[in-house]
């Protein structure tokens, strides 16, 4: 860990009903996760002097407000902003927010900042993404795009066709979210009952080689992070959480200008292997984890990108259980984008279950003596990823 990141702490984590219809706008929603996320600090809206998030407000999209969080959120509560930011990583903006917030607390320009992700909207139009993403290189293609699910179904393909992978290895991603979802009741799935191999395999083909439990659920909801210094985090409710070591990675604009489609992380991993040089562990320290499981093929080519098995071998990592509560290294233990939650940029979820594994706030699900947490996700179809580790104090 530098000594510049020992400077600020998570303080304070909240996430609102998850659902696939709330019926209620993005300001409602704003509203109770940033209180949420304050009161669960113990912390006031006077203490908050950064932001980092979208415009609270979707309707404001005309004059000099317009993408301005920083000067909305001072109105919307009567209080003076002087640090703002946002995190253009699609699906893991809130994720890599709460970097960025971390950084602005570490050199001083804030101390206490913000960070939310909001989304009351859920209207896309094929399971696990939206129905018409385009490419930005190539005027013919970019008229037309795939569905999302299709660029994942073309890199879950060539990773079988590399390595070997099966569909029931696939499969197995989505049975052990959803073992986790049950074992978490703010789960979008905690309700819905387990689900077997056969049962994935036998759900409908929505792009060959992914089913239909093969792809994430989208939903609404919103949640929120509280960052502030080390030495008032000391006083607050919670033991703080610390990150150890971050960093970025991001490889081209275009799927089609990628290098390889059986990996997401450039060249050997490059945002994990800076993370864990930062931080100054090893993969053996990590107790839990929350990699980004926008599909099935995520987790297995993200486990090897980040080292924790051999290239090829993310398939056969999975089956064997070791990513399973009560195995060597748990993932997605509050049922990951499959089982809990794809509502927005749902990687704020996964920093927010980390933190809670790291206090031992997460009942049945709880990870016992969690020490260390990493996340990894990745954003905007592998043209993203970034890896954070985090830590108890």
């Amino acid at each position: 860990m530098s000594d510049a990141l020992k400077k600020a702490a998570i303080v304070g984590v909240y996430q609102s009903k998850q659902a696939r219809q709330l019926n209620r706008t993005d300001v409602d929603l704003y509203l109770e996760v940033v209180k949420g996320a304050l009161d669960d600090a113990g912390l006031s809206i006077k203490d908050v002097d950064g932001v980092v998030g979208a415009n609270p407000n979707p309707l404001l999209t005309e004059g000099e407000g317009r993408n301005i969080p920083g000067s909305v959120f001072a109105e919307y509560f009567g209080t003076h902003v002087r640090y703002a930011g946002q995190a253009l990583t699609a699906t893991q903006a809130g994720a890599m927010g709460m970097l960025h917030a971390m950084e602005a607390v570490c050199t001083g320009r804030a101390h206490t900042v913000l960070v939310t992700m909001v989304s009351a909207r859920s209207n896309y139009g094929v399971p696990g993404g939206d129905s018409g993403q385009r490419v930005s290189g190539d005027q013919w293609l970019s008229p037309f795009g795939l569905p999302r699910v299709a660029y994942y179904g073309l890199f879950a393909r060539r990773h079988m066709h590399e390595y070997g992978t099966t569909s029931a290895q696939l499969a197995r991603v989505a049975v052990i979210a959803r073992k986790h979802a049950l074992l978490n009741p703010a789960a979008i799935m905690h309700s819905r009952g387990p689900i077997t191999v056969e049962d994935v395999l036998n759900s409908r083909m929505i792009y060959d080689p992914l089913h239909l439990f093969d792809c994430c659920p989208t939903n609404q909801g919103a949640a929120a992070v509280v960052v502030t210094t080390t030495e008032r985090a000391r006083s607050l409710k919670h033991r703080p959480v610390h990150v150890l070591g971050f960093a970025e990675s991001y490889q081209a604009v275009d799927v089609f200008h990628l290098p390889t489609i059986t990996a997401f992380d450039g060249d050997g991993g490059q945002s994990g292997r800076e993370a864990f040089a930062m931080a100054g562990v090893t993969r053996s320290d990590i107790d839990v984890a929350q990699i980004s499981d926008h599909f099935t093929i995520n987790p297995i080519i993200e486990l090897e990108d980040l080292g924790f098995c051999k290239k090829g071998e993310g398939g056969p990592f999975v089956e064997s259980g070791a990513v399973e509560l009560g195995g060597k290294m748990p993932i997605n233990t509050n049922g990951g984008y499959l089982s809990h939650s794809h509502a927005g940029g749902p990687g704020i979820f996964d920093i927010i279950e980390l933190v809670c594994q790291l206090r031992g706030e997460a009942g049945a699900r709880q990870v016992p003596n969690a020490r260390i947490g990493l996340h990894h996700g990745v954003g905007a179809t592998f043209i993203s990823a970034q890896t954070a580790i985090l830590a108890r104090e």
